[in-house]
């Protein structure tokens, strides 16, 4: 129970959250701990594409000190303004397209109202749907035009796709160039100490590592908080059906088809399939739910969907578990990625669970004593992360007025809700603002927590409900009284348009930025320092 700093950290398991876990932690603390990652070349990863949300670079490549174009020409990089939902609803009477955006970006406040409150106070849900008057992405994503100028300025908000292999691979080189030890191994045994810390593992090599920290990114396998030291797994298995997908990296023809600058969800009768668009080729899957769809059926539907030959695709088979550990940190042991946490990647899930994992770590760092208070307030916000966000992705399905196969009647009326977001639904309808707090701390970690309470906003839930044509009962009452406060929402609700217009006009497709930007000025950018690797 010494109160001695941390000296040495095992970080079991690489992928996405080995390596990023590695590379925060090495910058945070540089040579004041020494860092080992094991990670075992037989085990395969998971993932054929990934997408992510606005604030990994401010939170995590910021804090690393690497440019956006630095690490997006090493793993084929792409950009994504929003996700596009399709055929999440019935179609209404005379419509074409029951698609909707949720775009990223934070909307005003006027009078301490909202804008999209002023939207339907003005509209009542008819006219232009709320993605196109509070945003001004959606016609930009329409016409598949990129965020970002040719010169590289910024017009709109953006977050990235990327091929998650190609991600680890460039950080586990970034991360051995500043020191992290690398070791080919795998776990064979874990032994705990009378307290029941984690005191070291027997490798398969036969070797024999201690450390003070011990960092779990096994993935499903759990191997050190679950397996070693017993942490129970809570299933929510009963909040979200879905348990299985299919995927498969598919080709795409730039150049006819153009490059998508957003993430598509397109509904299936069984689930929903993911299209994430990057040079020469898009990450698709079908996430499923076994009870209502075999493997068979759903590789059917997928292979179906984007025209491909069954008999020809090399299918990635994936079941997955929806839930989180009781606790994430258990003694010495922290779980990140997927052995901590998983929903599925609705709204680009997974690579923010890792990066919130180690930013309160990292804000959290023990000593040796490892102090219960700072053990438990990690587990706390962990905890409301994973909660908070299950609450969300719910929405989308309880929400719709799909009726046309089992599994979306077992969604509209078989989910089981938290108190949590039943209260939001019913702030929602009454016309109010359903934002949570944000972060009132002074220090750098907590300049960072608006960073992460940005996805947590209003704007995600007004969104969503509105697309599903999930209205609130009646407008907020007191804008009856502000008229100042509405014409000023209209002013902006003008200009929004007028934005629109202008940068329709200016910036290139996301075809023709992605094709300049990775031409770049020569070969991609290479990371210099050797992999320090070894069995010890």
């Amino acid at each position: 129970m010494s109160d001695e700093p941390i000296q040495d950290i095992l970080i079991v398991g690489g992928g996405t959250a080995g390596w990023m876990t590695a590379a925060y932690l090495v910058t945070a603390f540089g040579d004041t701990v020494r860092i080992k990652l094991m990670e075992a070349p037989s085990i395969p990863k998971i993932g054929v594409g990934e997408a992510t949300i606005p604030n990994l670079q401010a939170v995590f490549f910021d804090f690393l000190g690497i440019p956006e174009a630095d690490w997006m020409r090493e793993v084929n990089g792409a950009f994504k303004t929003a996700v596009k939902f399709i055929n999440w609803r019935k179609p209404r009477d005379g419509e074409t397209s029951t698609h909707f955006y949720h775009p990223f970006g934070i909307l005003p406040y006027i009078d301490g109202v909202h804008l999209p409150q002023y939207w339907f106070h003005l509209t009542r849900g008819s006219g232009d749907p709320v993605d196109y008057e509070c945003f001004t992405q959606a016609p930009l994503m329409d016409a598949q035009l990129a965020p970002k100028f040719l010169d590289g300025r910024s017009a709109v908000p953006h977050a990235w796709h990327f091929d998650a292999h190609l991600v680890a691979d460039f950080l586990c080189r970034w991360a051995s160039a500043r020191g992290v030890i690398r070791i080919l191994d795998e776990v064979k045994h874990v032994s705990l100490d009378g307290r029941g810390f984690i005191a070291s593992v027997q490798t398969a090599g036969g070797h024999k590592i201690e450390a003070d920290l011990f960092i779990d990114c096994t993935g499903f396998r759990g191997l050190l908080i679950n397996k070693a030291l017993g942490e129970p797994f809570i299933d929510m298995s009963d909040h979200l059906l879905c348990d299985s997908a299919v995927a498969a990296p598919i080709p795409n023809d730039d150049t006819m088809r153009g490059i998508d600058p957003y993430t598509g969800a397109i509904a299936m009768k069984s689930g929903w399939t993911w299209k994430i668009p990057m040079l020469k080729r898009f990450g698709s899957g079908y996430v499923y739910s076994s009870k209502f769809a075999t493997v068979d059926e759903a590789a059917r539907d997928f292979c179906k969907l984007w025209n491909l030959d069954e008999s020809k695709t090399d299918l990635n088979k994936i079941r997955f578990r929806t839930g989180r550990n009781r606790r994430a940190w258990v003694n010495n042991c922290v779980s990140i990625g997927l052995s901590s946490c998983f929903l599925e990647p609705l709204e680009s899930t997974g690579i923010y669970f890792i990066t919130a994992a180690i930013y309160q770590l990292a804000k959290h760092f023990p000593t040796r004593a490892f102090d219960p208070a700072l053990v438990e307030r990690f587990n706390r916000e962990i905890e409301f992360m994973f909660d908070d966000c299950r609450d969300f992705v719910q929405a989308h399905y309880f929400t719709s007025t799909r009726d046309d196969s089992p599994f979306w009647l077992a969604n509209k009326y078989g989910l089981v809700l938290s108190d949590n977001i039943k209260e939001k639904v019913e702030i929602y309808k009454c016309g109010l603002s359903v934002n949570p707090p944000l972060s009132t701390e002074g220090d750098y970690y907590g300049a960072f927590e608006n960073e992460f309470h940005h996805f947590w906003t209003n704007e995600r839930y007004y969104c969503i409900f509105a697309g599903m044509g999930f209205l609130p009962d009646h407008a907020l009452p007191r804008l009856a009284y502000r008229v100042a406060a509405v014409e000023e929402a209209k002013r902006i609700f003008a200009q929004i348009k007028q934005t629109q217009r202008d940068l329709s006009r200016s910036l290139p497709t996301n075809f023709e930025y992605l094709r300049q930007f990775h031409a770049g000025k020569g070969a991609m950018r290479q990371v210099n320092g050797a992999i320090r690797q070894s069995v010890v």
